[in-house]
């Protein structure tokens, strides 16, 4: 799928950057719901959620589009 290792999201731009592929996407969504950060976009013809647990940093993401889907599973780290 060619994700980057690393992205940073950018909570008050809502969007989501890739340093390393230089990409910087929107996101449409942004929510909080019992401790989890839930954000939401698209990126040409493909659908995203991501899921931040506020308290562990853990992350759940998936990617769907006609016919596919992938699910991915990652951890964030606050920046200062």
């Amino acid at each position: 799928m060619n994700l980057p290792q690393f992205i940073r999201v950018d909570l008050k731009a809502m969007t989501i950057r890739s340093e390393e592929q230089k990409r910087n996407r929107p996101s449409s969504t942004v929510d909080h719901m019992d401790g989890k950060l839930i954000l939401q976009g698209t990126q040409g013809q493909r659908g995203w959620t991501m899921l931040i647990d506020e308290d562990t940093g853990r992350l759940s993401a998936t990617v769907t589009a006609d016919g596919e889907g992938f699910v991915v599973f990652g951890a964030c780290t606050v920046l200062p």
